[in-house]
Parts: structure tokens; C-alpha cells; sequence
């Protein structure tokens, strides 16, 4: 298949390589067959470009030949392409067993080196690894069943081909290490006893994937609903699952980060690194607020501890959450989560949606072949192409941020923000004030249905008295009586069935409220207007939800106009959906206005110009607050509340400035180490297996080709506008606390175990020491003479 190639001084000339050979669409009768070349070609297309299917592909070839396209033509190329995939399947094993690197966990613990390649003597992050995890629902697979019963009420038996092979390789988690996640398999775990259930998540009614009885539905003839996938910030992949006839299960999320931080202890276990990590494992989800409850009452807590996990919720979904849970998880209130957003699925998930089109229909073997060869190529293509450019503008960021913190001074100035730690100090009275008024008083609550109750029980009293002063009996038995009189008999009784009811309502809530029959409220009395203002105010807070909600809808319908990849098509939906969803903004204002004005004192009034500014949803929140003394305090004035955000927007860059050092570092070092040992591992193996050894050079060429580029771009930063001369020494190889040797075995270096030692008391107190100077240097700034 291949020739063997001409080796010239410790690299392999390419131009002398010829791919040759040809691949059969049949292992026992050979009558026709494809060149190796075509097939090859064809994989790198579909790399490229997924929607292209075999079927378009092979038409093509007929247009070319000037022959007639047969549907038989397809089946064989997919057979030969089957083919290809499982050669270079096995040629990337034989390379990774050559290279020390065929474990089954190793590509998921060493495939990002910007956030896995650790460097002896770097700077201890309070974040080590920012990870996104969520599901997608494009990737779905079609399960072929025979026709549905005849009442339509069920599907029809299963007809798939029997095929036992497993595809995906390391990039899927097997259905059964899922399963064992699913509440109920949860008593199986050894030493896990069930704890109480968790309150009430503020943000529930928000996410339906926060409720199981959504999750647990299936989606009629689909036997895979999606994946849900786990990456780290650059985009390379961690493991995908499959989402088998359910939505986003909660079983999908534990079983996920059981299985990363998993391998990962028992890494450092094998390589004798400290027991617990040095920072916390930072994950971002779009409902983090409620899986971190459902984690807190998972067999996952005991290792969430150990591994210092600690849930976020991306910018993106994080504005449209509760103003508690942002204080909690939002990644701009987080100490060491720097300006990442952790929106990396939502990217991800843009691209790869290509390839639904063509996996839909696939047999669960090539579907997850296809996924896997694609996540293969963009990690190694894209996501390594792209790193440096992500670091590039990552710092560009930072340094803007941070070019601005004279303004940010001369507004903390001005809304009374001298002492810059005040700052930390009111989001904790604004968390303390948020987690007191979370429910509703079961006093309240009831006070609100009894008066609502007797409101109801006195109208149909007075309903009742006007029916029986206005119906006249006439004599003669009932059956004489007309039809107008019959129907007032009819209302009659029916309103004197409707009091009865009425009262016995009323009279249960009155022995919940300790009431006797002579203490019912009288209207205007100072208990009815107290229950009167309640019920207001919670009307009020209703129509303030409802606003919120259609302002989420139209800021996400925003988001995804612009979102590259979307189609003209689907813009011009998008914006007739957001017409007609203005009308029903402008509707709930209108209600929320009405509403606003009837309490007291009246709430502040709302015009349009206000809805299009709320681009932050917290600013909803204080909406609802209607006690003078709250909004009286400091943290609870916008222009507070958006010079705290500058003050936080400052620190981040600050944060993300020693991130991307430590990534620059850990680049570079990575970028050296690989090409010395690849050459090494090229020549170990030159004279024994030169096949073997030109297939190992090829693959340290899939990463190797973009090095230069990454050089480049990297020291393009120390000519920014706001670098810092000083921090040079970041942009120089350092030493891999992983090195390999010769024979492929990972080994820690002696010199890192001096100088790393993972103390994890003494990296907080590292990184509040770092907190402390930025927010020291900012106070500086903000006392300053402008």
C-alpha cells in the first residue's frame, strides 16, 4: 500500500512518498475496486466539509467517469471506506503503542498541553482546568423499526442489521458506565447512604433540563436523542455519551465528570504526584445550579471533594439565571476564572452539527465512527491550529480591560466605591438578603389564598342576593314556569352550590390561621389590606417574570443571529419570531405597568427604551423588590451594580493574564519536548521497522506543521500595546513535568517534585495573596488624583 520512503537526515523527504494501492468492495469476490487515493480523498473532504455524504460523493466520481450513478455504487464505496477507517485505526495503534501512548484514558489526560502539560516551577493557578460540558440534540440517530401498530399507539419491532462492533474508540463512554449514574442505580454504589433532598432551585421553572420528568422522555423513532460532550476551553475533546432514548439526564453530567476525575486521580497516583491537585477542576454547565445539588447528593460527592470540583455557569446562560445564582456560579464572581465564558460547547457544537445530515441514518457503528474521526481531526487540525490564536486574543482582551481601569476608577469614585474590598463585602450582603427571601413564608402564602378565597366567597354572596331578588316565582308546579325562569332557578341553585363550596374553603384556611367564625376579616380592615398588598406584590413579581422571560427569549434570539453558520434561512425565521415576540413584550409591559401602579407606593414604571437596555437580566431582580430599606442599600443601585461589574471585569483580566503565561509556557515546552522526542522515538525505530517509523513521523507531522505559527504568534504578544516586559521570561521553553523517555513511559521529573509540591493550603494562600495586590493596586488607582 505504501512505498517505503527515503529517509534523509532525521526527516523524511515527503515528495518521493506515493500513496498506492487499491482497496476491494468485498472481502471474498474482488470484482471491482477502488483506488486508495479516492478513498483518502474522500476522508478528508468529509473532515472538511461533513455534510458531504458518500451518495453525493460517489455521483461526482460518476459524472467524472460519464457513467450512470447506481445505488449499489454507494454501498460498495461505504464498504471500502469502512475499510480505510479501520487501517488507519490500526496504524494509529500500532503508532501509540511505538509512542508509550495507547492507554485507554491517555489521549483524554495529555490531548489539550495548554491546559495538561504541566511545566516544572509554573505558577500555581486557583482554577488548574476550566472545562464546558452540555448536551446537544442534532447528533440524534434514527432507530429502523417496522410499521406501528394499527391504532398507531406504539412503534413497530426493531429491524436493525445485527452489528456487534463497538465504534467511537476513547472518545465515547460506553451506555453501561452511564447507566450505573441514573438515580436509581444510586443504592448500588458501596458506602453511599441517601441524603435529604435538596430546597427548591431558584432558577427550576427556567430549564426544563433541570427536571427529570422532562429528561426521562423518549423522542418517538430515535434510538440516540444526542450527545452530551465534555471540553476544555480550547475545544479539544474530553468524552462523549450518548443520550439513548432520553433528554439531558442528569446520569449523562455524573458519569462524565466521574469518569475525567477518575482517570485523573489514578494518574497521579501512577506517577507518585501529590494525592489531592493544587487547584480546584472548574466546570461549566448551563444549569450548574442544580447539578451542583444533585452532586452534593450523588456517590460523586466524596471525589468532587477530593478533586476540588467546583461548578460555573457560562456568560452565555449565566444572565438569564437568578440573581442568587449568579453570585454563586456566575464565572465573573468567581475567584481565578479570568474572562473565559465557557461557551466552548455551544462553538463546538455550531460545527459539528454539520454532520447530522449524514450520522442520522447511520447504523450505531458508523455513527459513532463518524463522530469520532471528526472530533479526531478538529482536535488535531483545528483545535492545535487555533491555539495560539486563541491566546493571542484572549491577551488582547486582557490587556483592553485593563487599559480601561482608570475610567473603572473614576466610576467607583463616583458612586461612593472608595475601599474596593466594600465591593466583595455587598455581594455578600446581597447573597445573605437574596438566600433569606428565597421562599415564601407559609404565613404569607396563606394569608394571600384566604384572601383571595373570602374576595371570592363575597362575590358570589353578592351574585347570589341579586338572583334572588330578581327571580319572581310564578304559582302553578315548575314544569308550567318558562324558559327564562327556569334558566334563573338554574343559576340560582348552581351560585348557592358555588357559596357552599366557597365557604368550606374559607373555613379551612381560617382554622390554618387560628381564626374564629367572629374574627373573619372585614374589607378594609388592616389585616384584609395587608393580605391585599401581598397578593399585589405578588402579582406584581408575576408579571415581572413573564417580562423577564420574553427578554431572555429575544437576547438569546439575538445571540444566535449572530452566531457563525446560520443560514439566511434560519435568520429570517429568527427575526419574524422576534417580531411577533416584541408584540408580546410590549404586551407584558403593559401588565407590568398596570400591575406596578397598583402597589404602594408604585413601583417604577417601564418603557421600551428600558426593556432594550436590560441586556443583563439581574437588573429583573431588584424589579420584584418592593421594600424601601433594600433598595436604599448601595448594592442594590444599577450604577453600583455596573461599576462592581467593571471592578470584577478588571480582576479577571488580571487572572487571565497568569493563565495565559502559564499556557504560553506550557505551550512552547510542549512544542520543543514533542519535536525531541518524536525525532528520538523516529530513530529508535528507523532501522528495525522503517514502516513503522515513517508512520510515527507522520503523526508527529499532524501537530508539528502548525509549531511555527504558533511561534510566531506568540511572540507577536510581547509587541501589545500594555505588555509588561517583565513577563518575557514566559514566552521560553521550560521543563515538562511529564517528560517522556525513550521506551514511551511517562515519568515525573525529580526537579518538579522539588519544586511543585502541590500543597493546597499553600496555594490559597498564594492566590488570595494575588487577590489582595489587584485589589490593593485598583484602590491605588481609585484614590488617586485622576
Amino acid at each position: 500500500m505504501y512505498e517505503i520512503p527515503v529517509f534523509t537526515s532525521d526527516t523524511y523527504n515527503n515528495t518521493s512518498y506515493v500513496r498506492s494501492g487499491y482497496l476491494p468492495f468485498n472481502p471474498l469476490l474482488n470484482k471491482s475496486l477502488v483506488s486508495f487515493q479516492t478513498i483518502e480523498l474522500y476522508h478528508h473532504l468529509f473532515m472538511r466539509c461533513p455534510r458531504l455524504g458518500i451518495q453525493p460523493f460517489v455521483r461526482a466520481l460518476c459524472d467524472l467517469q460519464g457513467v450512470r450513478f447506481k445505488n449499489n455504487l454507494s454501498v460498495q464505496i461505504s464498504a471500502a471506506y469502512d475499510l480505510y477507517i479501520r487501517l488507519v485505526e490500526g496504524v494509529r495503534l500500532k503508532v501509540r503503542q511505538a509512542l508509550g501512548r495507547d492507554s485507554s484514558n491517555w489521549r483524554m489526560l495529555n490531548n489539550c498541553p495548554c491546559c495538561q502539560y504541566e511545566v516544572v516551577g509554573e505558577l500555581e493557578l486557583a482554577i488548574r482546568m476550566l472545562l464546558g460540558i452540555d448536551g446537544n440534540n442534532s447528533l440524534k440517530r434514527f432507530q429502523r423499526r417496522e410499521p406501528p401498530s394499527e391504532d398507531g399507539k406504539s412503534l413497530g419491532p426493531e429491524k436493525e442489521r445485527e452489528d456487534n462492533r463497538i465504534g467511537g474508540g476513547d472518545y465515547f463512554l460506553q451506555p453501561e458506565a452511564v447507566d450505573l449514574w441514573d438515580e436509581s442505580q444510586w443504592h448500588k454504589w458501596p458506602g453511599w447512604t441517601p441524603k435529604e433532598r435538596s430546597p427548591k432551585i431558584p432558577c427550576e421553572d427556567r430549564w426544563s433540563n433541570l427536571k427529570e420528568s422532562n429528561t426521562n422522555r423518549t423522542f418517538g423513532h430515535f434510538d440516540v436523542n444526542g450527545i452530551f460532550g465534555g471540553f476544555c476551553r480550547h475545544s479539544f475533546t474530553i468524552v462523549f455519551l450518548d443520550m439513548i432514548r432520553t433528554g439531558e439526564h442528569s446520569k449523562y453530567m455524573l458519569a462524565l465528570l466521574n469518569h475525567f476525575m477518575s482517570a485523573s486521580r489514578e494518574d497521579r497516583q501512577r506517577l507518585g504526584l501529590p494525592e489531592n491537585p493544587s487547584g480546584s477542576l472548574g466546570v461549566g454547565y448551563d444549569i450548574a445550579c442544580g447539578m451542583t445539588a444533585k452532586i452534593i447528593r450523588s456517590p460523586l460527592n466524596d471525589l468532587a471533594q477530593k478533586e476540588r470540583l467546583s461548578m460555573m455557569i457560562g456568560l452565555l446562560h449565566g444572565y438569564a439565571h437568578n440573581r442568587l445564582c449568579q453570585l454563586s456560579f456566575l464565572l465573573l464572581y468567581i475567584q481565578g476564572a479570568g474572562i473565559e465564558d465557557l461557551e466552548v460547547c455551544e462553538r463546538y457544537f455550531a460545527q459539528s452539527n454539520a454532520l447530522a445530515p449524514v450520522t442520522r441514518y447511520m447504523g450505531r457503528f458508523r455513527r459513532r465512527q463518524a463522530i469520532a474521526n471528526y472530533a479526531y481531526h478538529r482536535d488535531n487540525m483545528e483545535s492545535y491550529h487555533n491555539l495560539s490564536r486563541f491566546i493571542v486574543s484572549n491577551y488582547k482582551q486582557a490587556l483592553g480591560i485593563l487599559s480601561r481601569s482608570r475610567n473603572t476608577a473614576c466610576t467607583l469614585r463616583a458612586v461612593g466605591l472608595l475601599d474596593v474590598k466594600n465591593a466583595a463585602v455587598w455581594l455578600d450582603e446581597e447573597k445573605a438578603y437574596l438566600e433569606s427571601h428565597q421562599d415564601i413564608p407559609e404565613e404569607d402564602t396563606t394569608k394571600s389564598s384566604y384572601y383571595l378565597a373570602l374576595g371570592k366567597l363575597w362575590e358570589c354572596q353578592d351574585e347570589l342576593r341579586r338572583a334572588r331578588a330578581t327571580f319572581r316565582m310564578e304559582s302553578g308546579p315548575p314544569s308550567e314556569l318558562n324558559i327564562d325562569h327556569a334558566n334563573q332557578l338554574r343559576q340560582m341553585v348552581n351560585k348557592q352550590e358555588m357559596e357552599a363550596k366557597l365557604l368550606l374553603d374559607v373555613q379551612s384556611l381560617e382554622e390554618r390561621l387560628g381564626l374564629q367564625r367572629d374574627q373573619r376579616w372585614k374589607r378594609d380592615s388592616e389585616a384584609w389590606n395587608s393580605a391585599r398588598e401581598l397578593v399585589q406584590t405578588a402579582k406584581y413579581r408575576k408579571a415581572a417574570d413573564k417580562l423577564e422571560g420574553l427578554t431572555v427569549a429575544r437576547i438569546f434570539e439575538l445571540s444566535k443571529m449572530n452566531v457563525a453558520g446560520t443560514g439566511y434561512k434560519m435568520r429570517q425565521h429568527i427575526g419574524d419570531a422576534m417580531k411577533k415576540r416584541s408584540k408580546a413584550i410590549l404586551s407584558a409591559l403593559e401588565e407590568y405597568n398596570a400591575c406596578a401602579a397598583s402597589l404602594k407606593p408604585p413601583r417604577k414604571l417601564l418603557d421600551w427604551d428600558d426593556i432594550l437596555n436590560y441586556t443583563y437580566l439581574s437588573e429583573f431582580n431588584f424589579l420584584r423588590e418592593s421594600r424601601a430599606d433594600i433598595l436604599d442599600k448601595p448594592w442594590a443601585k444599577p450604577a453600583v451594580q455596573e461599576a462592581m461589574s467593571e471592578l470584577f471585569k478588571l480582576i479577571r483580566a488580571g487572572e487571565e493574564i497568569d493563565r495565559l503565561h502559564v499556557e504560553i509556557k506550557r505551550l512552547l515546552t510542549y512544542m520543543k519536548e514533542e519535536e525531541e522526542y518524536f525525532a528520538t522515538v523516529v530513530r529508535r525505530h528507523r532501522d528495525n521497522d522503517e514502516p513503522l517509523a515513517y508512520q510515527i513521523w507522520l503523526h508527529g507531522r499532524e501537530r508539528s506543521r502548525f509549531n511555527e505559527v504558533h511561534r510566531t504568534r506568540l511572540k507577536s504578544i510581547q509587541k501589545l500595546k500594555g505588555f509588561t516586559v517583565s513577563n518575557s521570561h514566559f514566552f521560553q521553553p521550560g521543563i515538562g513535568a511529564r517528560r517522556q523517555t525513550v521506551d514511551g513511559t511517562e515519568v515525573v521529573d525529580a526537579e518538579a517534585e522539588g519544586q511543585n509540591p502541590n500543597n493546597e493550603n499553600s496555594d490559597e494562600s498564594e492566590t488570595e495573596d494575588e487577590e489582595d495586590e489587584r485589589t490593593e493596586a485598583i484602590l491605588t488607582i481609585a484614590n488617586d488624583p485622576v
